[in-house]
């Protein structure tokens, strides 16, 4: 009995087992006819309600955006972390980094500051065996703040804050935290006139760094003033700074103006180190030139001698 119960059951599975690949051959076959069909028209569908304005879709849509909104929020954590990460451990780079720069540029600079002291103490000794002055004192600061653009005769020219009422004076210099910007033409009681290195009217004596080599800085109105009348074989290459030299006893030497960036068969280009388009405070120095020697023959309250019988347009000594 047992047995023919088996076989019936495994005749009703295999029977089973034959209608259901029979059906699942019918139904491929229908899906292989009509599935281009079906597709297109879903796509279309699509397309219509992605193109019209129904309540539906639009509820619809929050929906799904709603509930994407905390799943999304969890996977931009991990990546926002992620990201912190890498932006502290590339931050710890760079001040590790820039740390062993500072280091390295501190050890240069007690290395210099030893080496300037010695020659300090030199250049003391040897000016007291020679019985040579001092050096004086830096000039004094008046900041000012520019409050005009160019006007007047001259082309590069900016009007400062500052006047004869705070001690500016023409031919001052003026600068920046750069370098030199220009001097003063025009004094009024609160203000006065900058006259460019830039501009065409501008001569400053300069020389340069490195080869000592002196010139003239002259202006064509270009941001790029050029040298003029240097030295028959001059020594200077592309990169040396210019500093003013001082000869025209008028404006401080040592002063930073720029550094030599192209020679030509005409013109040595000079770039200043001001940026003419960030130029807002600067400063007016008040430098004092050394003081001419008095002109010859006796001063005021001195007696001129002469020789007994002699002509008294010969003297022999003059005694105060």
């Amino acid at each position: 009995m047992s047995v023919f119960l088996a076989r019936d059951t495994a005749l009703r599975i295999v029977h089973a087992r034959s209608h259901a690949v029979r059906l699942f051959g019918i139904i491929r076959a229908v899906f292989e006819r009509f599935a281009l069909t079906l597709l297109l028209v879903l796509s279309a569908g699509l397309l219509v309600l992605s193109k019209a304005d129904l309540k539906l879709a639009r509820s619809i849509e929050e929906l799904v955006a709603d509930g994407l909104t905390p799943v999304m929020g969890a996977i931009r954590e991990p990546v926002v972390a992620a990201q912190r990460a890498a932006a502290r451990f590339g931050q710890f780079l760079a001040v590790y980094e820039e740390n062993a720069r500072l280091r390295e540029e501190n050890r240069r600079l007690l290395e210099w500051r030893a080496r300037a002291i010695r020659l300090e103490v030199q250049n003391r000794g040897l000016r007291r065996m020679l019985a040579m002055p001092e050096f004086r004192a830096a000039p004094r600061l008046t900041a000012a703040r520019i409050i005009a653009d160019s006007g007047g005769p001259f082309v590069h020219t900016r009007l400062i804050d500052a006047g004869s009422r705070r001690g500016v004076r023409e031919g001052m210099a003026v600068v920046d935290a750069r370098g030199m910007v220009g001097r003063v033409v025009q004094v009024g009681e609160d203000s006065a006139r900058v006259l460019l290195l830039t501009d065409f009217n501008s001569r400053i004596p300069v020389v340069v760094a490195g080869s000592g080599d002196q010139a003239l800085l002259i202006g064509d109105n270009s941001p790029y003033p050029k040298l003029r009348f240097l030295p028959l074989s001059p020594g200077f290459r592309i990169g040396d700074r210019v500093l003013t030299s001082g000869a025209d006893g008028l404006l401080p030497p040592g002063l930073p103006i720029g550094e030599i960036s192209a020679t030509g068969e005409h013109a040595i280009v000079v770039t200043p180190y001001v940026d003419w388009r960030r130029l807002d405070e600067v400063s007016v120095l008040d430098y004092r030139p050394v003081p001419l020697p008095p002109a010859e023959g006796p001063t005021a309250g001195q007696t001129v001698e002469h020789a007994e019988g002699g002509d008294t347009a010969d003297p022999v000594a003059v005694v105060d």
